[in-house]
């Protein structure tokens, strides 16, 4: 564990759900309309895990697609702040490498924008493969796309702690881990971006792999 981690500072968590009604709101509602995307691509489910739910942003949003939902997370400030915002409160404390679930106990296990904070990526997918029945899905900063560049340049000059200890991945990235990891217990269900740039106003989502967000749905043998 990274003892200067962001989502483990109290100053930064407070505000952390302020960020999706700020300058991430309309970033919020594409990355939003991704996942449906990439949930509809996966057979039909009736449960979720989100791994690494933070203030369980995504997890309340997915509960409202009648889904029942469970959230997980490293940090115990996180989940005190998502325990005052989701009435469900379905909120456990713990590793993703280590999950505290038996064997198939979610329809699918869901990773958004967290993975890249993981150290070891392959042991988080064969442990969420062995809790998801159905599939998996991951939503990823594209390291392909003009923001995220954008980031990886500001840790260089010491001016953005959130992604210090980051590790970006593109599309290809991604399918080298999941492949590496899982062999082949999964099929590649569907991927897409989202185009965040004004310029794309009309775009929710493109199958370039240059946008700012990278959705995956994986399929689970």
């Amino acid at each position: 564990m990274q003892k200067d981690a962001w989502y483990l500072q109290e100053e930064i968590v407070k505000t952390y759900e302020s960020w999706y009604e700020g300058k991430y709101k309309r970033a919020d509602v594409l990355e939003k309309s991704l996942l449906k995307e990439l949930l509809t691509s996966l057979p039909p489910a009736e449960s979720l895990l989100e791994v690494g739910c933070g203030t369980a942003h995504f997890t309340r949003w997915f509960e409202s697609l009648d889904l029942k939902c469970s959230g997980l997370d490293l940090s115990r400030l996180m989940l005190r702040e998502a325990k005052k915002l989701w009435v469900s409160r379905s909120l456990v404390q713990g590793e993703s490498a280590h999950l505290p679930f038996k064997d198939d106990s979610f329809d699918v296990v869901a990773f958004i924008a967290c993975m890249e904070y993981m150290r070891d990526p392959g042991k988080v997918l064969i442990e969420a493969s062995r809790v998801a029945r159905k599939g998996l899905i991951i939503g990823l900063m594209n390291k392909w796309s003009l923001p995220t560049v954008r980031r990886m340049i500001q840790v260089k000059m010491g001016r953005n702690p959130y992604y210090k200890n980051a590790k970006f991945y593109s599309i290809l990235g991604m399918k080298r881990v999941l492949k590496e990891s899982l062999k082949d217990r999964y099929v590649m269900a569907h991927w897409n971006t989202t185009l965040f740039p004004r310029v794309f106003r009309s775009a929710k989502s493109s199958s370039i792999p240059f946008g700012a967000f990278l959705g995956v749905a994986v399929w689970l043998r």
